[in-house]
């Protein structure tokens, strides 16, 4: 009887008392239950699983190349040389890609990632973001150069080298899909080599870059955008399904 006279005589402010529950009805609101990283720091996070063997060497070729055709600018040479050795260029450069992806398919490797409670795919699609980045920035560069210093124009000088990129690219996911384990990637450095080879074939005849044959290579691009979004389709696919984890 007497706790309840005493709780009785209590005088409660009752503006200070919504307040009080205002303020932790908004701190329960702002508490984060569950940590949702932002798409930076998941990018930041799978940088380290990249090879700085890798990274280095498409770094390393995008350097070579741009003082290449910085010479070439000095030199005032024509427009099959600089055709000739953005095509070549073109050919090469998904190759440090493949590797990579190859060394994250190698034996065990993959099991070491399930295991470590790592994203495959999301180290994968990371790999991907930032490789292709790369090749983006040097086909710009190349194609500002010839289309600088020819006659091509932006247009013709970006389909000249979409053409043995995409080709180059659509040939090694294949090799990739049919191998694996370390010894895939000997096979795309030789098919890189054979794709780049391959690309010089229209200098034989100056004439392949001429308007008259311009519809040719709008054929070829269309073509090897196809090939290229198959081979993408079907290594995805085989994600999804645990079937390149299998190969393991």
């Amino acid at each position: 009887m007497k706790e309840k006279i005493i709780l009785e005589e209590i005088q409660i402010d009752r503006q200070r008392k919504q307040q009080i529950l205002r303020n932790i009805g908004k701190a329960v609101e702002e508490k984060r239950y569950v940590y949702c990283p932002s798409l930076w720091e998941i990018f930041r996070g799978q940088l380290k699983y990249i090879s700085r063997f890798c990274l280095g060497g498409q770094l390393l070729c995008l350097f070579l190349t741009v003082v290449l055709l910085g010479y070439f600018q000095w030199v005032e040479e024509g427009m099959l040389t600089y055709l000739g050795t953005a095509s070549v260029a073109a050919s090469g450069m998904g190759i440090f890609l493949m590797i990579e992806l190859s060394r994250s398919s190698a034996i065990g490797m993959m099991e070491l990632e399930q295991s470590c409670y790592l994203n495959f795919k999301q180290v994968w699609c990371v790999k991907m973001i930032l490789f292709g980045f790369l090749d983006i920035l040097l086909l710009t560069v190349m194609v500002a150069v010839i289309a600088g210093n020819t006659s091509c124009g932006m247009f013709r000088a970006l389909v000249y080298l979409l053409v043995p990129f995409l080709l180059s690219n659509a040939v090694q996911l294949l090799v990739f899909t049919m191998l694996r384990g370390r010894k895939g990637e000997y096979l795309q450095a030789g098919a890189a080599a054979v794709c780049g080879a391959a690309s010089l074939i229209p200098l034989s005849s100056p004439r392949w870059y001429t308007l008259t044959y311009f519809g040719l290579w709008i054929v070829a691009l269309a073509a090897a955008i196809l090939w290229l979004i198959r081979e993408i389709s079907l290594i995805y696919r085989r994600l999804e399904e645990g079937e390149i984890l299998c190969w393991n």
